[in-house]
C-alpha cells in the first residue's frame, strides 16, 4: 500500500510538472548593450516571451538560463554585441577562448531550446575564430546556431 502511495505521488509530480512547462515557438533574449536596444525594446513590447539582460547579474548565461525555466522553446533569438568570434554581453563575453569554461552553462540551453539559438549578428561566426566558435558552441550544446541579421 505505502509504495502505490509512493508511485501515485511520483506519477502526480510527474504530470504537474509538465503541465507547468509552457511551450513557445520564439523566445527573445536582449542585452542591454544591444545596437539600437530602445528600437528593439520598442519592437518587442508587445509580447511575453522576450527578456532583456541586465549588466548588474554577473553571469548572462546564468539569466538566460533562469528566464526560460519551465519553458520548452524552439528557437531562441539572441540580440547581443557581436564581433568574428565573440558574443559580448554586458557582464561577459563567449569567445573561442572561454567557450569551454562555459561549457556547463551553456549545456543548459538544451534543456529548453528544441531546434537553434540564433544570434542576431552578420559577423559572429565569420572567420577562423567564429567558425571555430560556432562549431564548439553546436558540440557543447547539441543545438544549431545559426545567424540572422
Amino acid at each position: 500500500m505505502k509504495s502505490i502511495k509512493l508511485i501515485s505521488l511520483a506519477i502526480l509530480m510527474i504530470t504537474n510538472t509538465i503541465a507547468f512547462s509552457q511551450s513557445v515557438s520564439k523566445f527573445v533574449i536582449i542585452d542591454e548593450i544591444a545596437d539600437d536596444i530602445e528600437q528593439l525594446k520598442s519592437e518587442f513590447s508587445a509580447q511575453t516571451n522576450v527578456y532583456v539582460i541586465d549588466g548588474i547579474t554577473p553571469n548572462a548565461l546564468k539569466q538566460i538560463s533562469i528566464t526560460m525555466d519551465n519553458l520548452t522553446i524552439e528557437d531562441l533569438h539572441i540580440y547581443v554585441l557581436t564581433k568574428p568570434g565573440a558574443i559580448i554581453f554586458n557582464s561577459m563575453d563567449v569567445t573561442k577562448d572561454n567557450v569551454d569554461e562555459l561549457s556547463e552553462e551553456l549545456k543548459t540551453l538544451n534543456r529548453y531550446v528544441t531546434n537553434q539559438v540564433v544570434i542576431h549578428s552578420d559577423v559572429v561566426f565569420s572567420g577562423a575564430n567564429g567558425t571555430f566558435l560556432k562549431q564548439r558552441l553546436e558540440e557543447i550544446t547539441g543545438l544549431e546556431f545559426t545567424t540572422q541579421n
